[in-house]
């Protein structure tokens, strides 16, 4: 099988590369009224999350689809943590004219603390997007994967950070975010969250059966 064979590995990745192009326009357009972000993104790591599993399906279609049937909890959940991000974010910044170490030091903890929620809402999404359950459960299950899994849940944090550090550098990585800046590294997060998801998965078709 050749390289420019249509069920070649150039085609997956082509393939792969566009469907993480519209997967982003779209998650960046249904973000734009901001409360919507938390099914916007939760609709992402849902698709982004059965590309990994290598499961077929229409990306635009089926993107809307779980962007509506996740949208309550999904967007209740967001301007929670969502809010509790920008609250202590906002207060950073408040804090930024006073100097000495208590002023460091507090706000070292803000952004410790602010680090931990975003880490935190990273598992949300992608909890939501894959299993059925309450706004408290949801909450709680994403809790319990990111203690039990710390490194990996750190290091899921710094690949969406990624974009936004990018932007930092130079203002020139504006196109690339535009591109892939919220699909690829969801889309890098699916591979690690499929494979941690995947006893559960077992478990809770057992329950059913």
């Amino acid at each position: 099988m050749g390289i420019f064979s249509p069920d070649g590995a150039l085609a997956r990745l082509l393939n792969t590369l566009g469907n993480l192009i519209v997967l982003n326009i779209l998650t960046i357009i249904c973000c734009v009224p901001v409360f919507t972000a938390g099914a916007a993104m939760t609709a992402l790591y849902t698709m982004v999350m059965r590309m990994a599993r290598k499961e077929d399906g229409k990306i635009i279609s089926e993107y809307f689809k779980a962007f509506k049937a996740n949208f309550k909890q999904a967007t209740i959940l967001w301007l929670i943590f969502g809010g509790l991000i920008a609250f202590m974010t906002f207060d950073i910044w408040l804090l930024r004219s006073i100097t000495g170490t208590f002023g460091m030091a507090y706000r070292v903890i803000l952004f410790v603390i602010v680090l931990v929620f975003a880490m935190l809402l990273i598992h949300i999404f992608a909890v939501q997007a894959r299993f059925d359950n309450t706004m408290k459960n949801t909450a709680k299950n994403a809790l319990l994967f990111c203690v039990g899994k710390l490194p990996q849940a750190v290091l899921m944090l710094l690949l969406t950070l990624i974009p936004a550090v990018l932007l930092t550098i130079s203002y020139r990585f504006i196109s690339v975010d535009f591109l892939i800046g919220l699909s690829g590294p969801a889309y890098l997060a699916a591979i690690y969250f499929a494979d941690l998801f995947k006893n559960y998965e077992n478990v809770e078709e057992e329950t059913v059966k």
